[in-house]
């Protein structure tokens, strides 16, 4: 019964995965859908589950198949990985990949020709595919939105199979363990398909009302005082997102706010969010999400830190992604800039790319 359980759970788990790139198009997730595929096709492919299905297996080809299985998906998860991080295009990111992909295939094909046993041809396979699964594991533990009630259990439950299959060359043998790993691993699924459930339905609220007063496009301002101007508007419309390095005090906002520190991480209270300052490619998928979901303004308080984290071009890109995609939906983006802290140069840039905000 458990092995019929075991299938229907990867399967569950890749459609909800499928649902959700279907619903915002971003390529982890078409990774991740992909990789999870892959761990379905795995799953039948193992001699106990289709013997449950009342199918008698080749017995011979089952571990060469289920050892490019677990390389395929491995791969997949990496890419999920790299993408979440935002590191696919940068060459240490393809470098990884390139090893791990052409090292699994290699190491599969060699191992068989070679005729070596079963154990040592899926061996380094499943290691391998254990590591991706905690790597990806720790990225969605590190994106906040996954840290959100449930949603949670997928990374955990990633985390606990990908250590199954790491300590797989060890624990094979002793039949009193790998009867309850099997089951740990069952419920590992259980954990990431309750998680990817949460995720893929998770909502965000929309604004209570619109704003009417605000231009449309994209601003820069010098005063702190027209900064708390739109904070007021935003908690009197329950409209907006602001990203700060001081988040409102004796001020319970209405709207969601991001703040940019090192002191914590995650939820800190109601609609207030820690983040890390060397996060900002997640703080632009969530920001975008908010965007989506009708918020129209977005104020940022803090870019001389962020790039003092980050350096000033890495910055410049997550602000003008920030830009494009507000001004894409219709919105706001109005920036506090302290000019002293550039030089000629990088002003220069900011206000070639922002007006001066006039409110």
């Amino acid at each position: 019964m458990i092995e019929v359980v075991n299938l229907i759970t990867r399967l569950a788990t890749w459609g909800l995965a499928t649902y959700k790139w279907a619903r915002n198009k971003k390529s982890e997730m078409l990774f991740l859908s992909i990789a999870l595929w892959f761990d379905f096709l795995g799953a039948i492919s193992q001699k106990r589950i289709l013997e449950a299905l009342g199918w008698v297996p080749k017995i011979e080809a089952l571990p060469v198949v289920m050892s490019l299985m677990a390389v395929v998906e491995g791969m997949f998860f990496l890419l999920a990985s790299l993408s979440f991080l935002g590191v696919l295009r940068k060459f240490f990111g393809q470098l990884i990949l390139l090893l791990v992909s052409t090292s699994g295939i290699t190491y599969v094909v060699l191992a068989t020709l070679a005729g070596l046993g079963d154990f040592y041809i899926m061996a380094y396979p499943l290691v391998l595919l254990g590591v991706s699964l905690i790597f990806l594991g720790y990225v969605l533990f590190k994106e906040s939105i996954w840290k959100e009630s449930t949603a949670v259990l997928f990374p955990a439950g990633a985390i606990l199979l990908g250590v199954i299959n790491v300590t797989f060359p060890v624990t094979h043998e002793i039949k009193t363990v790998s009867g309850y790993l099997y089951g740990a691993g069952a419920l590992a699924r259980f954990m990431m398909l309750v998680g990817i459930t949460t995720y893929s339905f998770l909502t965000i609220n929309p604004p209570e009302m619109p704003i009417i007063k605000i231009p449309r496009g994209a601003f820069y301002t010098t005063s702190k005082d027209t900064v708390e101007r739109l904070i007021r508007t935003m908690q009197e419309t329950g409209n907006g997102v602001l990203i700060t390095r001081d988040p409102p005090k004796d001020l319970r906002p209405l709207f969601q706010v991001f703040w940019v520190t090192k002191a914590a991480k995650g939820q800190v209270s109601d609609n207030i969010i820690a983040v890390s300052p060397t996060d900002i490619g997640i703080l632009v998928d969530i920001v975008k999400k908010y965007l989506d979901s009708g918020h129209s303004l977005v104020v940022l308080d803090g870019f001389e830190y962020l790039v003092l984290e980050n350096g000033f071009e890495s910055t410049l890109k997550f602000l003008l992604s920030l830009k494009d995609f507000a001004i894409s939906q219709g919105g706001t983006l109005v920036l506090l800039l302290e000019p002293r802290a550039f030089s000629e140069k990088q002003l220069k840039i900011i206000q070639r790319e922002f007006e001066e905000f006039e409110f």
